[in-house]
């Protein structure tokens, strides 16, 4: 195969269009043998290609993949995968479908991700996209209703709707994180995180605002002390900084920040303690699980966000993030 034609078909994953088109062709042999929905398939930890989870968001694993093409077709499930790289970065196509379901994931540059999953029986089309910076989007179509939701991580998108999530995504995310499910990190996530709450070393939202300031100091030395502490205090201020505006900041500032959040970024695995201290700071996150925490749970939530300056939340309505629109 020409690999500038398997770089042409990663970039097809752009347009909802495209995103199946790359599904079985009519009369095609079928080759390998069937994995079922319960295996991790190409994606084992010896596959074709490695996920991590980290802070949340999917990623490939750039040291553990291997170029190429490979399709499988046997009792009414088609997978196809395509693998390229550049300068070591992988990219990645997939598609997996049966009579009930079609999905596809697209991944560039190990980061930016794609995935689409279609239902044929009801018209169903759930949608996830995770920029290589930024928050997530999920928009999942149902007829004329539109419903989007956005978050920091997966888990605040699985939050916002942990049903929908699952129906359309639970399968996937097992395979990709080999047997690990979203709904169980979800859950092992928030008992953590209640847990990380009473650590009494989070600095105030206002302490992390100066730190931030300090790092457009004209002096070297302070934006140096600066960054150290910043460092120091570790991942319970990204959900602090992130949401900081960017209108107060200039761009050596911005930067600097930058630079910050990425020395932050670990390189191994999520665990339900890692993501806890990412996310005990993180108000979006305690107001998508308000509802499953008990009154007194919910008091002392309350308690620690006010200690750090934050505002305290209430029970959910409805999801935070979510937009209801018609079709014009």
């Amino acid at each position: 195969m020409r690999w500038s034609l398997v770089i042409a078909v990663i970039g097809l994953f752009v347009t909802d269009v495209s995103s199946f088109a790359q599904g079985r062709v009519a009369g095609q042999r079928p080759t390998e043998t069937r994995s079922t929905p319960q295996d991790a398939g190409y994606f084992t930890s010896s596959g074709v290609v490695r996920f991590l989870l980290i802070q949340g968001r999917l990623c490939l694993d750039s040291p553990r993949h291997r170029k190429g093409s490979q399709k499988r077709d046997e009792g009414g499930i088609y997978e196809s995968i395509t693998v390229t790289a550049e300068r070591g970065i992988p990219s990645m196509h997939y598609v997996y479908q049966t009579p009930k379901q079609h999905l596809t994931l697209s991944v560039q540059k190990a980061n930016s991700m794609r995935l689409e999953s279609w239902s044929p029986e009801s018209g169903e089309r759930s949608v996830l996209e995770q920029p290589a910076l930024g928050s997530l989007t999920w928009t999942h179509r149902r007829g004329d209703l539109l419903d989007t939701h956005q978050g920091a991580t997966l888990l605040h998108l699985r939050c916002s709707d942990p049903a929908s999530f699952d129906r359309h995504f639970g399968m996937m995310f097992r395979r990709l994180l080999r047997g690990q499910t979203m709904k169980m990190l979800c859950a092992e996530t928030t008992q953590a995180v209640l847990h990380e709450r009473v650590s009494k070393a989070t600095p105030m939202v206002e302490q992390i605002a100066a730190c931030v300031r300090q790092l457009g100091s004209a002096k070297r030395s302070k934006r140096i002390i600066a960054e150290n502490q910043l460092l120091a205090w570790g991942a319970p201020i990204i959900p602090m900084i992130q949401n900081l505006s960017a209108e107060d900041l200039d761009h050596e500032q911005s930067q600097r920040m930058q630079t910050v959040l990425k020395r932050l970024r670990p390189r191994v695995n999520d665990t339900p303690a890692s993501l806890a201290r990412l996310l005990v700071n993180d108000r979006h996150f305690w107001t998508l699980i308000a509802n499953q925490l008990s009154e007194g749970q919910l008091r002392l939530a309350n308690q620690h966000l006010q200690r750090v300056g934050l505002k305290s939340i209430e029970p959910r309505i409805a999801p935070e993030e979510r937009i209801a629109t018609t079709r014009d």
